[in-house]
């Protein structure tokens, strides 16, 4: 008979710090996603929760437990962790949706953390965005019960529906994410963008998704207090001023990523900052960082090619929120790395296609113009 999967230590090992401050004890908030994530799984398999259960030696309310998120998977020790994963990658499921599942715990640590409340009167250097600059791989983890949104890394899941009406992504009570959103605020006015860049940043970019009126006006003071009519000076504050900008493009304002792009990113430094932070975001560069102080070494040295960003900004070029930053990156990594276009014939053959359906879109003059310039720059590679 095969042995079980217990709850023991938290997924993240025995070096876990459960009694420090911003920590907050496996159990204390539902793991909503990963349980999600796995009903994926389960899905893309086949099976039911009594026959999951039976293959891994658990009774079915364990499962039932996993994926409401009542019985969090952060509370299963490492090993029993690590076998779980094993055995669904056995039983057939996708190794994509398997990896994702180490994310999706780590976004519900994240988000449990966060709208616990524990973090309220602790000091803000031990808050969960403060230690490690994020990825785009776990925030779109983290906001997709904000979103509705499915990962990209989970989309090629082929899980099967449920009986009756199913929720088509995680969910929050509205209650937990006006905790959630009201934690960022507290945290991102109380954070010092010289002493706490990094989490006064990552918070800043996280309260783009709340719909809430309170944020757009906080996060536009925030953004006229930092320009203040001039250029960002340095580079770490540039990104900050970036993922502020974005921010307030998803609450509908254009003009402060319009300035951003028109005054920061004509800074040669700045603009070289903007694809380094790119890289860094989709996985390019591999090495974690817990700060952006990366974002100069790592610009000075080149160690990503840009490929998987130049494939990235070309599915992009039209998107409602960033396409005039989307479309100015691309153009600036062909300036800054024309052998993308003269050494990869499909990579040019697809930016192309994409330059063109971008301008059929119908988009702003500056965006048309540097459209335009891809489509020369594309002109002259196929010479």
């Amino acid at each position: 008979m095969q042995r079980g999967l217990r709850e023991g230590s938290p997924v993240r090992g025995p070096e876990t710090p459960t009694d420090m401050p911003g920590f907050s004890m496996p159990g204390d908030h539902h793991g909503v996603i990963s349980g999600y994530v796995l009903k994926m799984l389960r899905g893309s398999i086949g099976k039911t929760q009594t026959s999951l259960a039976e293959r891994l030696g658990v009774d079915v309310s364990t499962v039932q437990g996993w994926e409401t998120g009542r019985r969090s998977l952060t509370s299963l020790r490492v090993s029993d962790f690590r076998r779980l994963q094993t055995r669904l990658a056995a039983f057939g499921a996708p190794a994509t949706g398997v990896a994702s599942l180490h994310d999706a715990v780590e976004a519900d640590e994240l988000l449990g953390q966060i709208t616990s409340g524990e973090l309220g009167n602790a000091d803000v250097q031990h808050h969960p965005l403060a230690s490690t600059v994020h990825r785009r791989r776990l925030v779109n983890l983290v906001t997709w019960p904000f979103t509705g949104i499915t990962p990209p890394q989970l989309r090629g899941l082929p899980a099967k529906p449920g009986r009756g009406p199913v929720a088509s992504h995680p969910v929050l009570t509205i209650a937990a994410q006006h905790e959630f959103f009201d934690q960022l605020l507290s945290v991102a006015e109380r954070a010092s963008p010289e002493d706490m860049p990094v989490l006064r940043r990552q918070a800043t970019y996280l309260l783009g998704f709340d719909k809430r009126q309170e944020s757009a006006d906080w996060l536009a003071v925030q953004h006229k207090h930092a320009f203040n009519g001039s250029m960002t000076a340095n580079l770490t504050s540039g990104i900050a001023a970036r993922s502020a900008a974005v921010a307030l493009a998803r609450h509908g304002d254009a003009d402060p990523l319009r300035y951003f792009i028109d005054n920061t990113l004509s800074d040669e430094r700045h603009a070289a900052a903007n694809l380094t932070y790119w890289a860094y975001w989709l996985g390019e560069i591999n090495e974690p960082h817990t700060d952006d102080a990366y974002l100069i070494t790592a610009t000075s040295t080149r160690s990503w090619s840009g490929v998987r960003l130049a494939n990235h900004l070309l599915e992009h070029l039209t998107d409602q929120v960033n396409a005039p930053l989307n479309i100015h990156s691309l153009w600036q990594l062909v300036l800054a790395r024309p052998e993308l276009l003269e050494y990869d014939r499909e990579l040019r053959q697809r930016t192309g296609e994409r330059v063109e359906t971008a301008l059929d879109d119908n988009p702003a003059d500056s965006s048309t113009v540097e459209l335009n310039n891809l489509r020369c720059a594309v002109q002259l590679a196929n010479r």
